[in-house]
C-alpha cells in the first residue's frame, strides 16, 4: 500500500472568519439608588426574587460599606437612549434593601446590534446569586427562537411566572412544563422526566407549534384556568391527555390500526368530560406521570372519554376502540 506523504502547508491550521462582538466599555463608578431608577430590565429578564442569598449580599454591602462584588452589566441599542440590566438585577435590588446612599462597582456597558443579541448575554452570564430556573433560561432564549414567541402569542395560557396563581389572567402551565409533558408525550411510553427544555425549544419548528396550539386551545377551552381544574394541568393527567391527543388525533391512519380517529372537536369534548368527572380529579391528588399512576390514569381517562363518545353517538354501533400500549397491557 502507498502512502502519500502530507504537505507541510496541509498542517497549517484553517483560518476562521472572527464573529463580531460587541463592544464593551468598561470601568469603576460611584452609584446611587437614583441611578439604578434610571436603568430598565429588558423583557427576557427573570423576575427579581429576594432569597437568603439576595439578603447576605444585601448585609455584605453594609459591611463594605457600599462596595459591590461581580460585575454590573449593562445593555445600549442602537438609536434607543435606554440602559438595559443585561446581568446583575439582584445584585441591585440587594443594594436598594441595604438603604445605603452610595455604591463603588465595576460596570461593563455593552453596545447590542438587537435585543436577540443582548438576550444571548443574558443567558451566557447566568449568575448564581439566584440560579436560573428552567423557565428563566427559556424567557431569554425565546428573544431568539421565532417559534416561541409564535407559540406564547398564540396560547397565552402559557407563561414563565404566576403560574396557577388564583387569578382569571394567570398562566395555567410554565413553559418548561409544557414542552416536558408535549415531547414526553411523544414517547411510546409517555413521560415527561429527564428532557432537557433548552434543547427541545431550539428544535420546535411550525408544524410542532401548530399542533401544540391545536391542544392547548381545545384543553384550555374544556378545563379554563379555575382553581378547581389546576390538577389537571399537572404532569400527569396533561401527559397523558397530549399522548392520546397524539395517538387519536394526530397519527396517521395507517398507524393508528383498529384503534379511533377523532376531530380536534370531539376530542375537546372528551377533555369537557374530564374536568366535570369529579373522582377523577380527586384520584389525581399526588399522583405523577412514573409507572405506578401511568396505567391507572389511562384506565380512567379512557372510560370517560368512552362514555362522552358514546354519548356524542360517535360508532354507536360498536364501542370506541382506544390503544392498548405495551405498558398498560403489562399492568
Amino acid at each position: 500500500m502507498t502512502v502519500t506523504p502530507i504537505r507541510k502547508e496541509e498542517l497549517q491550521p484553517v483560518e476562521r472568519p472572527e464573529v463580531e462582538k460587541p463592544k464593551t466599555d468598561m470601568d469603576t463608578r460611584l452609584l446611587t439608588p437614583a441611578d439604578f431608577d434610571q436603568w430598565q430590565r429588558p423583557r427576557f429578564q427573570r423576575p427579581v426574587r429576594v432569597n437568603a442569598k439576595v439578603i447576605e449580599y444585601s448585609d455584605g454591602l453594609k459591611q463594605s460599606k457600599g462596595i459591590m462584588a461581580g460585575v454590573l452589566t449593562l445593555g445600549q441599542l442602537p438609536d434607543d437612549p435606554t440602559i438595559y440590566i443585561v446581568d446583575g438585577s439582584h445584585r441591585i435590588e440587594a443594594a436598594k434593601l441595604s438603604e445605603l446612599a452610595e455604591f463603588i462597582a465595576d460596570v461593563r456597558v455593552m453596545q447590542f446590534k438587537t435585543m436577540a443579541e443582548m438576550a444571548k448575554e443574558f443567558v451566557r452570564l447566568n449568575q448564581q446569586l439566584v440560579r436560573m430556573r428552567p423557565d428563566d433560561i427559556l424567557r431569554g432564549l425565546e428573544e431568539n427562537v421565532p417559534t416561541m414567541r409564535l407559540l406564547r402569542e398564540q396560547c397565552p395560557m402559557i407563561g414563565y411566572d404566576n403560574v396557577r396563581r388564583n387569578t382569571s389572567s394567570s398562566p395555567v402551565v410554565s413553559m418548561s412544563a409544557l414542552l416536558r409533558c408535549w415531547f414526553g408525550s411523544n414517547n411510546e411510553t409517555p413521560t415527561s422526566a429527564n428532557l432537557n427544555v433548552i434543547e427541545i425549544a431550539e428544535q420546535l419548528d411550525d408544524r410542532e407549534i401548530q399542533n401544540i396550539v391545536g391542544f392547548m386551545t381545545a384543553a384550555y377551552a374544556a378545563w379554563r384556568n379555575d382553581p378547581e381544574y389546576y390538577r389537571l394541568w399537572a404532569n400527569l393527567n396533561l401527559t397523558m391527555c397530549m399522548w392520546m391527543y397524539r395517538q387519536c388525533v394526530l397519527r396517521d391512519g395507517a398507524k393508528k390500526g383498529k384503534s379511533l380517529t377523532l376531530n380536534l372537536s370531539q376530542f375537546g369534548k372528551c377533555l369537557m368530560s374530564v374536568s366535570a368527572a369529579p373522582q377523577y380529579v380527586d384520584w389525581l391528588m399526588g399522583r405523577n406521570i412514573g409507572d405506578r399512576d401511568r396505567s391507572p390514569c389511562y384506565t380512567r381517562l379512557k372510560t370517560i372519554f368512552i362514555k362522552r363518545l358514546i354519548e356524542e353517538n360517535y360508532a354507536c354501533a360498536k364501542k370506541p376502540m382506544f390503544p392498548s400500549p405495551e405498558w398498560h397491557r403489562s399492568r
